[in-house]
């Protein structure tokens, strides 16, 4: 990316992907694979708790506890992240997760500790998810640098994946729940973490620890990523963000019960409008970044979604309210992969990965606020109160991606820098280039970030 703002004419620009490294498809594959189980345990986990307790709030406790895992130790993970390498990292956490999930069916029959032992594995669980999620995400840039626009691009990709897994794993774990009972799904989904680490183990080369000097609780991520304009007010802008999403997902089924008694079924049609719209902005990625700067298209991106968001709270029917989702995941999808990118490569190479795991957990935290403002709002006064709030919210957050792009733009004249300051790396083109780039080896590592945007059974964010 150049430093006037436009589109350079990279290998992305020209049509060229990022997926000849043989690393990048094995993360692609293992993702694809992982998530679709975890996206069948999504409906399995819950129908086992429910049907072995007969406890709604049981089964929320055991949903909530994975949340609350990512939220509170993906922080004090961070620094390790950093030190251990991606690969080590993702490794023991497709072993550990998959271990969990497979121990949930005889936890969720030990009588009255099914709850808090099960609660407990999924709390574990959730916690290898911030730092998985960073180390994953790790090996894109360090197969494809500092070009923000193919990185942009590989982020698409990746979470292209990660829409299309999690689309089609719950239809397909509610036929499979009815055919074989909820312990074999999740059980398949133990299986998928093992063949994803069999992938990751094949392909990915061996890592390099990052050289970082270690923090306590992740200090030198937080430090990196408020010692630059941009990377603070949008890190506080996915925060905002993702509490208006986990809001959202969490009013849809109250929304859907206003139209009439099909409420499951327009509940359902609400949730996967909206699925199938993101995705397709996230295919849109690639073509959009021939003719527009990452930066802009971000920043572009998040504008048009919180004028979505700002006529929610209107008067609006059924059609209107679909019109408004599909628009909202549109955008999404279309912004999501350039913030993710751009926002990585400001950050120090030796601290990315570090800062970003502390990024996503605090995001979470924010969409837990979000899940418990929801349901508090729409029982006080209703769910036009709460699209107001969540308006407010996701406009704060399109505010902050502006307020960070001119305040970039003023300090260096131009357009945001797409990469932290430093030595330009020796390979202008990753792709013929590969070799200095290899996972673990390049001195451009970063993590970036899951999509924004994902209901809360599947707590990732930007």
């Amino acid at each position: 990316m150049s430093d006037t703002g436009t589109a350079p004419d990279t290998g992305a620009a020209r049509g060229t992907g990022p997926w000849r490294h043989p690393a990048l498809r094995a993360v692609l594959a293992a993702e694809c694979v992982s998530m679709l189980g975890s996206s069948l345990s999504v409906v399995a986990v819950p129908w086992l708790m429910l049907t072995r307790t007969g406890s709604a709030g049981a089964m929320g406790v055991v949903m909530a506890a994975q949340m609350a895992g990512t939220t509170l130790i993906g922080t004090l993970g961070a620094s390790w992240t950093g030190r251990a390498g991606s690969r080590r990292v993702m490794l023991l956490g497709d072993a550990c997760r998959g271990v969990l999930i497979a121990l949930v069916p005889l936890l969720a029959s030990t009588g009255t500790l099914a709850v808090p032992l099960t609660a407990a594995a999924m709390f574990v669980f959730g916690a290898v998810m911030a730092p998985y999620s960073a180390a994953q995400q790790a090996t894109l840039s360090d197969v494809v640098g500092e070009d923000g626009t193919l990185l942009s691009r590989a982020t698409a990709a990746l979470q292209g994946a990660m829409r299309l897994s999690m689309m089609l794993g719950p239809p397909l774990a509610g036929v499979l729940v009815a055919l074989f009972g909820s312990v074999p799904v999740i059980l398949a989904d133990a299986a998928s973490f093992a063949l994803s680490l069999l992938v990751l183990r094949r392909f990915l080369p061996p890592a390099v620890p990052s050289p970082a000097p270690p923090s306590r609780l992740g200090a030198a991520g937080v430090r990196a990523l408020l010692a630059d304009p941009l990377t603070a007010t949008w890190s506080l802008a996915l925060v905002c963000s993702e509490f208006a999403w986990q809001g959202l997902f969490a009013a849809l089924p109250v929304v859907a019960l206003e139209f009439g008694d099909r409420g499951p079924a327009v509940a359902g049609a609400l949730s996967g409008a909206f699925g199938a719209a993101a995705l397709t902005g996230t295919l849109l990625v690639g073509p959009l970044l021939r003719r527009l700067s990452a930066p802009v298209l971000a920043v572009g991106g998040r504008v048009l979604l919180a004028l979505c968001f700002l006529v929610l709270p209107l008067p609006l029917g059924i059609t209107a309210v679909f019109g408004c989702l599909v628009l909202a995941g549109l955008f999404n999808g279309v912004s999501s992969a350039p913030v993710a990118a751009v926002r990585a490569l400001r950050l120090p190479a030796a601290v990315r990965p570090e800062a970003l795991t502390v990024a996503t957990a605090v995001a979470l935290a924010g969409g837990t606020c979000g899940l418990l403002v929801s349901g508090t709002t729409i029982l006080a006064e209703g769910t036009r109160t709460l699209f107001v709030v969540l308006a407010l919210a996701q406009v704060t957050a399109a505010f902050l991606h502006l307020a960070g792009f001119a305040a970039d733009r003023r300090s260096t004249g131009a357009g945001p820098r797409t990469r932290a300051p430093g030595p330009a790396p020796d390979h202008a083109d990753p792709i013929a280039n590969p070799g200095p780039a290899l996972p673990g080896q390049a001195p451009g590592r970063t993590a970036l970030a899951a999509p924004d945007g994902v209901p809360p059974a599947q707590p990732r964010d930007s």
